[in-house]
């Protein structure tokens, strides 16, 4: 599954991809290199969920909010609906999501892939079943 961050201005033109992220629940979405706007509240954004073959969704955000952890700062969107996908990654316990992004030097991409999100997903990826983690590195 495919999780794009999409400007709402743009999108409908095909060119509105800001950022991806992972669902990590059916009403949560965390963006971890949150774009210019997202934060502050002036893009007007949408999750656009595709892949694994269901159809497309495209979800409003309800509340986006700003987490910081170890002084690195990425994006929570709380949807205003719940997805039909399945999550494709875990959100990470705060201790071990702490370690990972002082370990990577505040690269909270490489943070959460350290700390067994998988990553976004990108077309041809598996979701592990057991681990709820997408091209989960603890299964063969």
């Amino acid at each position: 599954m495919v999780v794009s961050i999409e400007d709402e201005g743009a999108a409908r033109t095909g060119e509105g991809h800001v950022a991806a992220g992972w669902l990590v629940e059916p009403d949560r979405v965390v963006v971890p290199d949150p774009p210019p706007g997202l934060l502050d509240g002036s893009l007007e954004v949408a999750v656009v969920l595709a892949g694994g073959g269901s159809p497309v969704e495209r979800i409003a955000p309800a509340e986006v909010n700003a987490v910081r952890v170890a002084g690195a700062e990425f994006a929570v969107l709380d949807l205003a609906s719940a997805s039909r996908h399945a999550p494709n990654a875990v959100m990470p316990e705060p201790v071990v999501l702490e370690a990972a992004i002082a370990a990577h030097g505040g690269d909270v991409r490489a943070a959460f892939e350290a700390a067994g999100t998988g990553g976004p997903v990108r077309p041809g990826d598996r979701a592990c079943a057991k681990h709820n983690i997408v091209n989960c590195a603890r299964c063969p």
